[in-house]
């Protein structure tokens, strides 16, 4: 009889094995891997990811180079596909840098997502954008020129006589920060042949201290030339702030870009910085999140689908968009987004 409660109770053992297997028990290990660790714009995105994390019930978290270059991140993206992880989400410092890496994964089986990157997809699942990118490209040329009609400063140039301004970007193969600059860029010729860029753009705007140093030697080289730069990259518009506010030429240059409200504020506040824009890193790091569980559990990707917080996606080719766009032309309008 004990024999025979064993067996059964062997036997019961076994098909819970076979219905229920260990690995379905284990939550989905997801990784997001950003461009550069302990940045405050990155710090904002692990929000998002910790809380996917707690939502969605999977291990979520970041990771991250302590430089902006492309081959740590690289690097880092091996070693979580040779663990096995079930999903990688990369924010690129140069995504055809990754393409091998990332070919690898999916032959394994792992799910492959981006942000900032709907250009480079042919090596992975999806590309996941929060903002609508050609807007967000032509945005801050429409701020400089606002800005010079304010001024009554508008009048004093002409494609004879160009406002100079200058990009920086975070660096020269971060694919979203040079597709913002390319849309810029063909905006300027398109529609305000008065204002001209006065040199390459620069890969600076990953750092303060770098974008200050920047704009410091462009105030000494192009002088009364210089009237406005673009930060594309978060710390880029603080760094150039820096630089002409101890220049004391708050009136005489522009600066407008992309940065986090919290830190901004204060250069909008004192005028320093004119006018930033961005999407919210946090909802960014979610989004990554909830996209790669649902590949997961096998739903499709398709318009319409609902992210909680952000409303029903939009698809176009491997692109999924969100259009969050938040704009700060004010310390106030900065301080309101509470982040």
């Amino acid at each position: 009889m004990k024999k025979g409660w064993a067996v059964l109770v062997l036997s019961c053992v076994l098909l819970l094995g076979v219905v229920f297997p260990a690995s379905a028990q284990k939550p989905y290990e997801i990784a997001v891997v950003v461009k550069i660790a302990g940045i405050p714009w990155f710090n904002r995105m692990a929000e998002g990811v910790d809380q996917a994390a707690k939502d969605l019930g999977v291990n979520a978290y970041l990771v991250g180079p302590s430089t902006a270059d492309p081959a740590p991140q690289v690097q880092m993206v091996e070693d979580l596909v040779t663990r096995g992880v079930n999903a990688v989400c990369v924010v690129p410092n140069d995504a055809k840098a990754l393409v091998p890496v990332f070919t690898k994964a999916r032959e394994k089986g792992i799910v492959v997502l981006t942000h900032e990157s709907p250009f480079e997809t042919g090596a992975i699942d999806w590309d996941i954008e929060t903002i609508d990118s050609v807007q967000f490209g032509k945005n801050p040329i429409d701020a400089i020129v606002k800005k010079l009609e304010e001024t009554g400063e508008i009048k004093n140039y002409s494609p004879e006589n160009p406002a100079g301004f200058v990009m920086l970007v975070g660096s020269l193969t971060v694919p979203l920060h040079n597709y913002w600059a390319d849309v810029a860029l063909e905006y300027v010729k398109e529609k305000y042949p008065f204002l001209k860029e006065l040199t390459s753009r620069l890969p600076t705007a990953e750092s303060v201290e770098d974008s200050r140093a920047a704009v410091l030697d462009l105030i000494t080289t192009y002088g009364d030339q210089f009237k406005a730069v673009i930060g594309w990259g978060s710390l880029g518009p603080i760094g150039a702030a820096q630089a002409v506010a101890e220049k004391g030429m708050e009136d005489k240059i522009i600066v407008v870009g992309d940065a986090i409200p919290s830190t901004v504020a204060p250069y909008l506040a004192t005028g320093a910085v004119d006018w930033a824009q961005l999407w919210d890193p946090k909802d960014a790091g979610y989004a990554m999140v909830y996209i790669a569980k649902a590949i997961l559990d096998g739903k499709e990707i398709k318009p319409g689908l609902e992210i909680p917080g952000l409303g029903p996606i939009d698809v176009k080719d491997k692109v999924v968009v969100v259009n969050q766009i938040k704009i700060m032309d004010t310390a106030e309008a900065a301080e309101k987004l509470g982040f």
